[in-house]
């Protein structure tokens, strides 16, 4: 019975992306617009669940008293406050809040990552000296120096810009083409019953 329920599944799959695909190449788009709307549901359901089951999950730690629930507390105070906020419509609250917590945690990661960058290209080359090392250190060097708000750095920023919108911009989108194409083959070998899917 469960095979049968697996092949079912994936048969409906199959069927509603080729359709998906059909309307959007050949079809006037409604019937794909419409599954898009049902996609975006179904994931706004899942964000939901996923939110109700970190809040049972810290709530459980906390009256547990388990190791961090202090973290638990503190996140689910946090969590709550942004939300009643939002929904009592009190902008500068929230703002207060995004101003005071989240652009602070941001900088301090862009700083954690400033040094992870240099203490790499730092063992990078102590290791061993390589041609692709030392094109990474010139590279590292050009763009931290290129994001000074200084005008004696003009120069250096010009070449940051190009750096980030032609190399770096065609090294995503050869990532996000990799992750596209693995996502494929995952999801066919799925569906082939290649691999087992994690409801199994």
């Amino acid at each position: 019975m469960r095979r049968l329920l697996a092949i079912l599944a994936s048969v409906i799959t199959i069927g509603v992306g080729l359709v998906t695909i059909y309307d959007l190449t050949i079809g006037d788009g409604a019937l794909a617009a419409a599954f898009l709307r049902l996609a975006a549901a179904t994931l706004a359901l899942m964000i939901a669940a996923g939110v109700i089951n970190l809040i049972i999950v810290h709530v459980g730690r906390i009256l547990r008293l388990r190791r961090g629930w202090v973290y638990s507390l503190v996140l689910l105070i946090s969590a709550f406050a942004t939300v009643g906020f939002w929904l009592a419509g009190q902008t500068d609250a929230t703002n207060l809040l995004l101003n005071s917590v989240q652009v602070p945690v941001e900088s301090a990661l862009a700083g954690l990552l400033f040094f992870a960058l240099v203490y790499g290209a730092y063992r990078l080359l102590h290791k061993r000296f390589t041609w692709a090392g030392l094109l990474f250190v010139i590279v590292l060097l050009i763009l931290l120096v290129g994001a000074l708000p200084l005008e004696q750095f003009a120069p250096a920023r010009q070449i940051r810009d190009w750096v980030l919108s032609v190399p770096v911009s065609a090294g995503a989108r050869g990532i996000l083409f990799g992750i596209a194409l693995a996502t494929i083959v995952t999801g066919v070998r799925v569906l082939v019953g290649q691999d087992r899917s994690y409801r199994e």
